[in-house]
């Protein structure tokens, strides 16, 4: 069919056909592209959406500050763009939030929209949080005093009379009311079990408190010494005098004294090993002419011959002398019956 054919043909059709036509099949390359690029723009800008995503919050510290408030971890960022492109963001292509409280002011919380990260193709449509004020208060430096611990008892006959610790006080940092309430400072503990002797060793400090930091050291350590000593212990001793014969015909030195031995626990186990009648012996000797006024006995009171050297210093005796006046004896009187001169 030749052109003025279908011209001529096109002609003889109704009007509302010509218009189908015409609507089909003119211009039908343009046609196409702008079919194209509808198609594009509908699936690349279809379904704008709005989405929200989870960032997490951080908090920048102010050196001269203590933030009083509880601050939410996270916010939420609601984003906005093309439904292909949302639906391909995940919760960390926002990176996170910052609240730098240095430049916080004591009020209701506000988070800078201008600080979060957004990616290419989409905008920031709002963000939300909790909403609470911000308190403020000033960080506070106080020395406190450093309460060392021990673990453990002594070995037996033994005991802990003081524990010492260097330095004996230790600064803290925090807001002024948190370091108020800090009224010492632990430490971990030593272990003291079965010692005979002072212990002496590096140890930790505890943290007191979240909010209230030990200063100047990343680890604190003080030194610990748990002083450890020997129980004490008397015992008293009945101690029998041998008076040398013609020394006290009148009876007036004791037979027997009481002595009280003191010293350490320990060295009372040895002594008792060692088995003895008594530990102290009396040794009586003369002051002085018979018969003289100023004349007198002298009781004194040494160690036994089985008692070690080194036992004597470490033990004491409650007396190691006594004297006794001795009386003047009369005359002897005449005899009754004298035979005359």
């Amino acid at each position: 069919m030749s052109e003025g054919e279908q011209t001529s043909a096109a002609a003889d059709r109704p009007a509302p056909m010509r218009f189908l036509a015409d609507l089909l099949f003119r211009h039908w390359g343009l046609k196409a592209i702008a079919f194209v690029l509808a198609a594009f723009m509908f699936v690349f800008t279809r379904d704008e959406v709005t989405r929200v995503f989870t960032v997490p919050l951080r908090v920048v510290e102010d050196p001269d500050r203590v933030l009083m408030t509880e601050i939410p971890e996270t916010i939420q960022v609601q984003a906005r763009g093309p439904w292909t492109r949302i639906n391909r963001l995940q919760d960390y292509d926002f990176g996170t939030a910052v609240l730098d409280l240095e430049r916080a002011r004591p009020g209701p919380l506000e988070i800078d929209r201008a600080g979060i990260v957004m990616p290419p193709g989409v905008v920031l449509a709002g963000i939300q949080y909790d909403q609470v004020d911000l308190r403020f208060e000033a960080v506070v430096v106080h020395e406190v005093e450093v309460s060392p611990r021990t673990r453990g008892d002594p070995a037996p006959d033994y005991q802990l009379i003081g524990v010492e610790v260097q330095p004996t006080k230790w600064p803290v940092r925090g807001g002024e009311s948190s370091v108020a309430r800090v009224q010492q400072l632990l430490t971990e503990p030593l272990d003291i079990e079965g010692a005979d002797q002072d212990v002496e060793a590096s140890r930790a400090l505890v943290r007191p408190a979240e909010d209230v930091t030990l200063v100047d050291d990343e680890e604190p350590r003080v030194t610990i010494r748990a002083v450890i000593i020997a129980k004490p212990e008397s015992r008293r001793y009945t101690v029998a005098v041998v008076v040398p014969e013609g020394l006290d015909p009148t009876g007036v030195v004791p037979r027997t004294y009481e002595v009280e031995v003191s010293g350490p626990l320990p060295d009372f186990r040895v002594l008792d090993a060692l088995e003895l009648l008594s530990p102290v012996v009396a040794e009586v000797s003369r002051v002085g002419e018979p018969d003289a006024p100023d004349s007198m006995a002298e009781v004194r009171f040494t160690w036994a011959e089985g008692v070690p050297q080194d036992l004597r210093g470490r033990l004491s005796l409650s007396r190691e002398l006594d004297r006794v006046k001795l009386p003047v004896l009369p005359p002897p009187a005449p005899p009754l019956d004298l035979p005359a001169p």
